[in-house]
């Protein structure tokens, strides 16, 4: 389908591991600091990431994909362990409390990043929710295991808890790109120019997200 080719050359033009933050953080030359602000404003897109789910679901008119998008709700949202509180741990990991964490006022960046996504899930045809969706979940198996890697080899942070976050996802998330490339191939006909613009929107949105946690922590650790 020749709109699912578009995007996946989209995401691959512009994947996250390309950007400065995550190649500093893989060279280990990422402050401290910088992904200490991370965590504080990464935990405003993954405590809201539920009820993007949950906006598609409850638009959705065919069960077949309503009951995709609930499989990807149910691992991100159910039990003790769910995807929030493994990002609370990882905090608590690198030394950010969580309430620190919970009361961290957002910045502009993460701010329209968040709101994107709450659009595009709730007024937006529901291919270009899922689009947008694809757009960041595609990348993350890849970037959680670069993440792992970096914070054991230069951060020391080696602990099961910590680390779980990426490792959950760098799993799950093969799981839930594929069952959204799946639905956009069964519902993206007539939505075609909403999906580019939402894939290209959440692709710029996430780039914006990780320049404002990386600079002012970069120039601060030059300054120092």
């Amino acid at each position: 389908m020749d709109v699912l080719r578009t995007i996946d050359a989209m995401i691959d033009d512009r994947h996250l591991l390309k950007h400065p933050f995550y190649t500093k953080w893989t060279a280990g030359t990422l402050p401290v600091e910088a992904l200490r602000e991370y965590a504080r404003q990464y935990y405003a897109f993954e405590s809201s990431f539920p009820r993007f789910l949950s906006a598609l679901h409850s638009r959705e008119e065919r069960a077949d994909v309503r009951q995709q998008i609930l499989d990807n709700l149910w691992d991100e949202e159910h039990g003790k362990e769910n995807h929030a509180e493994l990002w609370l741990r990882f905090a608590e990991g690198i030394g950010v409390s969580r309430d620190d964490v919970r009361s961290a006022p957002r910045n502009e960046a993460t701010e329209r990043l968040v709101t994107l996504y709450r659009d595009v899930t709730t007024s937006q045809p529901v291919a270009a929710g899922v689009a947008a969706l694809y757009a960041y979940e595609r990348q993350v198996p890849e970037v959680a295991t670069s993440k792992i890697d970096g914070l054991e080899r230069y951060y020391g942070i080696t602990e099961s808890a910590a680390l779980k976050f990426f490792v959950v996802h760098g799993v799950l998330d093969v799981e839930h790109s594929g069952a959204e490339r799946e639905m956009l191939a069964t519902i993206a006909e007539g939505h075609e120019e909403a999906i580019t613009s939402a894939t290209q929107g959440a692709l710029d949105a996430w780039w914006a997200f990780l320049t404002a946690v990386d600079m002012p922590a970069t120039e601060a650790a030059r300054a120092a």
